[in-house]
């Protein structure tokens, strides 16, 4: 297979199969239907359609068709100009819209479908959450000097919180209900992101999302999912079941389904500007909703959050710059494990670079990179600076290579000496433009559904992001005491597992953008998407490709396996080093990665069928 002299992100080696069908025209007057380009891959032979059942309403996008399978095809979009891989089509689509048919900015794209999935897939994220993005400004644009920006969105501890305020009421009180509720900051992200690289107007992004949420649309197979595992909560709440189960049971894939109340949110948040969520009468709902909830949350709260942005870090993979978020994201240690397995996978390609000393080696890697990540937090609040930035550094790949034996071992032989924090949920959308600017998006509102509190007047769903901090007092299941770095305090912003990434070629130019959701597993499976790529896979196949996963504790590796099952003599050989290796099946969808690249032929874009994600291209 033809190859770039450098295989970061070599050719794709599926021929795509154009979709000659064109999207609906839209019915609204601020957008327009696109044509979905959608190449089949991975054995799969199908393209996205019209469902047949057709509410009197028709909605702006349609799902894609019914397969019977356990979830969707994996698509490779391209080769196009200009791409939007996110984990829902219809968003995939709307943001396509902002950059074809609007001439927007990859930023202003990413704030359409930001949003949109914190509609869509609420049980993600939204704006009653926070996260971090990635800007590239490509050169010789009007937006100034190029560059990757980094913004920070995470959300804050309320004034009011102290580093013992969970150690007698337990975890429980840090997941469930207002006392769970981190001061949002999705809103800030995106502000900061379109001051930086947006062209059209901050409304013409926002009221679009904001009519979809009016007039409504098709359950998804992935919202039907999250409702029937996660949801039963809702049918005990009046405000969540006038949603999501509107005649007494949980909405199912294929009903119609609206949020009104939600609509009239994003509609004055498109007029008024972000500003609206944090003062006057949403902001009342907000603090009110929380403290009727046990919350510490305040107007003060609200009006003092403020996004912080600088210069991404960076460090060198295969000839290439990758940039990332820093802490209080996890995309240090991401370098940091790029650069431990980039001279152990030097020469391989294809299979080579699965075998079973290569898949002990990146175990160990991450296991590595996990040690390192007990020791990350706000680095506002760090008395540990330079060793933060220690984990990033050639040097200390190196260090760290060379401690890797034939066998594995006990967990303080990587470093790990504190509680490693297991979060869930989040959405990631990448984006490249037609000008080769890029967004990498990572937004989230933590465990699915948040902290199972919605606002009543202004339809929010708000984050439980305090359950990502460390409690005092509090051993995990293995009877490690908890981090001391990563103790709630006021205004601090609690680790991350983020990684959102965008990678430069030596000219300074966007060839890949990256990132996931997942919690935990988020950094390491973007690591390996990158170490696939570098190995020859081509973008969906890459993204696709099964994952192993070991956060040292628990003392386990988890293998993805799908239908083709499991190689006995590669699992053996692990065994024989140590390693306990656990199965799950695949189509849990356990963490997923959303990537769009560039080659010799164009742009190529893959949503993770994980998550039953479809990417959009034109």
């Amino acid at each position: 297979m033809p190859q770039e002299t450098t295989p970061l992100l070599p050719q794709a080696n599926v021929a795509p199969r154009r979709d000659p069908k064109r999207a609906l025209n839209y019915v609204l007057l601020l957008l327009l239907g696109v044509g979905l380009g959608a190449g089949a891959v991975m054995g799969w032979q199908h393209r996205p359609g019209l469902n047949d059942n057709e509410p009197m309403v028709p909605p702006i996008y349609k799902l894609p068709p019914p397969t019977g399978l356990p979830r969707n095809p994996a698509y490779l979009i391209g080769p196009s100009r200009a791409a939007v891989a996110s984990e829902d089509k219809t968003c995939s689509e709307m943001g396509l819209d902002i950059l074809h048919k609007h001439n927007g900015t990859a930023v202003d794209a990413a704030i359409t479908t930001t949003l949109c999935i914190g509609l869509l897939n609420a049980f993600s994220s939204g704006i009653g959450g926070g996260g971090f993005a990635l800007v590239s400004v490509p050169p010789n644009s009007e937006f100034g000097q190029p560059g990757v920006t980094s913004i920070d969105f995470r959300e804050t501890s309320p004034a009011a919180s102290s580093a013992e305020m969970y150690s007698k009421l337990g975890r429980t009180a840090s997941q469930v209900g207002g006392l769970a509720v981190g001061v949002p900051g999705e809103l800030r992200g995106l502000e900061a992101a379109h001051k930086l690289y947006g062209k059209l107007p901050w409304h013409e992004l926002v009221e679009p999302v904001a009519e979809l949420a009016r007039s409504g649309w098709q359950v998804s197979r992935e919202l039907a999912r999250r409702l029937r595992v996660f949801g039963r909560f809702i049918l005990k709440d009046e405000v969540w079941a006038a949603v999501y189960a509107p005649r007494g049971e949980l909405l199912v894939e294929g009903d119609w389904i609206s949020r009104p109340t939600y609509a009239r949110t994003l509609s004055a948040i498109a007029k008024q500007g972000p500003s609206a969520l944090y003062s006057g009468p949403i902001a009342d709902d907000i603090v009110s909703t929380v403290q009727a909830d046990g919350g510490i949350l305040t107007h003060d709260d609200l009006a003092g959050y403020k996004s912080h942005s600088y210069p991404a870090i960076s460090g060198p993979f295969r000839g290439r710059t990758v940039y990332t978020a820093d802490a209080p994201a996890s995309g240090g240690v991401m370098l940091g494990m790029l650069q431990i397995m980039d001279p152990l996978l030097k020469g391989l390609s294809g299979d080579e670079c699965f075998a079973e000393e290569q898949s002990h080696q990146l175990i160990e890697a991450m296991k590595f990179a996990f040690g390192a990540r007990s020791e990350i937090c706000d680095p506002r609040f760090a008395t540990n600076l330079t060793r933060l930035a220690e984990f990033r550094t050639p040097q200390w790949a190196a260090t760290q290579r060379a401690r890797i034996t034939n066998h594995t071992h006990e967990p303080a032989y990587y470093g790990l000496e504190t509680e490693p924090i297991t979060d869930s949920g989040t959405t990631h959308l990448s984006i490249l433009d037609q000008w080769g600017g890029a967004a990498s998006v990572t937004s989230t509102i933590n465990l699915i559904w948040g902290s199972h509190v919605m606002c009543p007047e202004t339809g929010i769903i708000l984050n439980d992001e305090q359950d990502d901090f460390a409690v005092p007092g509090l051993p995990d299941a293995f009877g490690l005491p908890p981090s001391p770095y990563n103790y709630p305090a006021p205004g601090k912003r609690p680790l991350s597992s983020t990684a959102p990434t965008i990678v430069h070629d030596p000219e300074g130019k966007v060839v890949g953008v990256f990132g996931g959701s997942g919690g935990s597993r988020i950094f390491p499976a973007v690591a390996m998407v990158l170490l696939n790529l570098a190995c020859g896979d081509n973008v969906s196949a890459a993204v696709e490709r099964r994952r192993l996963h070991d956060q040292i504790l628990p003392h386990i590796t988890t293998l993805e396996v799908g239908p083709d099952g499991v190689d006995m003599d590669w699992l053996a050989a692990l065994t024989k080093r140590g390693h306990k290796i656990g199965q799950f099946d695949i189509n849990v969808g356990a963490s997923e990665v959303q990537a769009v690249i560039v080659d010799k032929k164009g742009v190529w874009a893959a949503s993770d069928s994980r998550k039953n994600g479809i990417a959009a291209g034109y």
